[in-house]
């Protein structure tokens, strides 16, 4: 799983790049980011937590955490439902 998790980190920054949004892989460069990140484990352990992406936008954050099995996709809706439809890349 771990070459497909890869895979997907390069076409998520190649994505980044292509839209001019710089951010930093693994972390963030950003104090209160961090520190927000040091009790943000996966699996609430209340350790460190590293998504794969994280940029700020004007005055938004995007964190991205990749997946690559589909069944650990979501999407959200507008009303804040979760749906198991994938987006998937034309």
């Amino acid at each position: 799983m771990a070459k497909k998790e890869a895979k997907i980190d390069l076409w998520v920054a190649s994505q980044l790049d292509e839209f001019n949004i710089n951010y930093d892989p693994q972390g963030s460069e950003i104090l209160e980011i961090n520190e927000a990140l040091k009790t943000a484990s996966k699996r609430g352990t209340g350790k460190v937590g590293f998504p794969e992406f994280v940029a700020r936008i004007g005055e938004f954050v995007l964190v991205i955490e990749d997946k690559a099995d589909l069944s650990k996709h979501v999407k959200l809706t507008g009303g804040g439902e979760e749906s198991s439809t994938v987006i998937r890349k034309q």
